[in-house]
Parts: C-alpha cells; sequence; structure tokens
C-alpha cells in the first residue's frame, strides 16, 4: 500500500482538460446537490456546500465519470500503483460563508479500509487542504489549492480544509483500493 507518503502533482493533466473539467463544474448544466455540513453527518459545524458522486461504493454514478478518470489514471501512473477498485470520487463546490472565526472543518478519513486519496484542485482558490498525522493534531502537510494539482497521500491520515474566504474552492476526492 501508499503508506506514509505524501505527493504533489502540478499539472497532471493537460490544460485543455483541466479547462474543460473546471467550466464543467462551474457550469449551469452540472448537476450538483446541496449537503448541509460538507465533513460532519451530523450537521455539527454547519458548513453547506454541494457535492456531486461520481463513483459510490464501488458504481459508477455520473455520466461525467470518464471526463475525470485521466486525472486518476495519470496519478497513479505518477506513483507506480495499481488500484483494485474505485470506491468513491466525490466533488465538491464550497462557497464562502463569511465565519467569524478560522477554524477547519472536521479532520476526518474518508474510509476505515485502506485507501489511497487522490484530491484533485479544480481550480484556484483559498481554503487550503491540511492533512495530519494519525494523532489528528500533528499537521504534516498544508496545501495551497491550484488548478490542475492533484495531492495523493495514504487514506489513513485525517485531513480537512480551511473554508474559502475569496470565493469558490473546488475538487474532486477519489478514494482508490
Amino acid at each position: 500500500m501508499y503508506q506514509n507518503k505524501i505527493q504533489i502533482f502540478n499539472n497532471i493533466i493537460d490544460l485543455n482538460l483541466q479547462k474543460e473539467i473546471k467550466n464543467l463544474l462551474l457550469s449551469n448544466n452540472f448537476p450538483w446537490y446541496f449537503i448541509p455540513d460538507v465533513t460532519d453527518k451530523n450537521n455539527k459545524q454547519k458548513r453547506p456546500a454541494l457535492q456531486h458522486f461520481f463513483v459510490d461504493e464501488k458504481k459508477v454514478t455520473s455520466p461525467y465519470f470518464n471526463l475525470i478518470k485521466p486525472i486518476i489514471d495519470n496519478s497513479c501512473l505518477k506513483i507506480n500503483f495499481k488500484y483494485l477498485c474505485i470506491d468513491r470520487i466525490k466533488s465538491f463546490l464550497q462557497f464562502s460563508l463569511n465565519l467569524k472565526n478560522d477554524s477547519v472543518d472536521l479532520p476526518h478519513i474518508d474510509n476505515q479500509i485502506k485507501h489511497l486519496v487522490v484530491l484533485y484542485y479544480v481550480l484556484n482558490s483559498d481554503g487550503n487542504t491540511i492533512i495530519y498525522g494519525r494523532d489528528k493534531k500533528t499537521i504534516l502537510k498544508s496545501i495551497k489549492p491550484k488548478q490542475g494539482t492533484v495531492v495523493i497521500f495514504d487514506g489513513s491520515y485525517f485531513h480537512t480544509a480551511e473554508q474559502p474566504k475569496k470565493g469558490n474552492r473546488c475538487i474532486i476526492n477519489c478514494n482508490l483500493m
């Protein structure tokens, strides 16, 4: 497994595909679905966002899956990783909430089963991704979202995001097994 590593690759897909994905996800035609809290199922933080599943429970659920698959293929090629299955691919669109404090979203892991996270930034934004050690306190890396960049890391690391303050934050989160 891909343990104890965090890697970042810029321009994981070519610029034309980056723009195509960005234009689609930020268009009026893309099917986004409201969630009351981006990381907490109990809605404690009340940080609403929009989400879209490309793959859920190992099944393709979106007609746009083939558009984003090169992100996974190129990422796995870069690190020489062969996955057995795609457990989930989910995109989030977060908006500036004008929060009164700088607290981050709740640190979490996406799945209890061993997996690899491939996190793709759809656009440049604020709202860094923060990756913690397994103690949920030690910050291993803080990454500023940059269009076309992927962050690849062991899914057992807790991670979260800062809320964007200056605009929208859009990512695609892939969980590979």
